[in-house]
């Protein structure tokens, strides 16, 4: 399973500009890894988006209209 602190690290590398500039500065293996990693984890979301969407509308209906915060975020 992954860590939050993992995602969080990761986020923060992709917020500071920090993994634009390594790809900038990467060989062309590394830059094609590079990719692929960011592939995966885009592919990742789009089954997590799914998977959490079937989960929480199963259990509680369909979310109130106007409504948009994340259940999971704190207020």
């Amino acid at each position: 399973m992954l860590k939050l602190k993992d995602l969080q690290e990761f986020k923060q590398f992709l917020d500071s500009g920090a993994w634009a500039d390594a790809f900038g500065h990467a060989e062309h293996e590394l830059r094609l890894e590079m990719l692929e990693k960011i592939e995966e984890l885009l592919a990742a979301a789009d089954v997590a988006d799914k998977v959490v969407g079937q989960v929480l509308f199963s259990q509680e209906g369909m979310t109130p209209v106007g409504e948009t915060s994340s259940p999971l975020k704190k207020e």
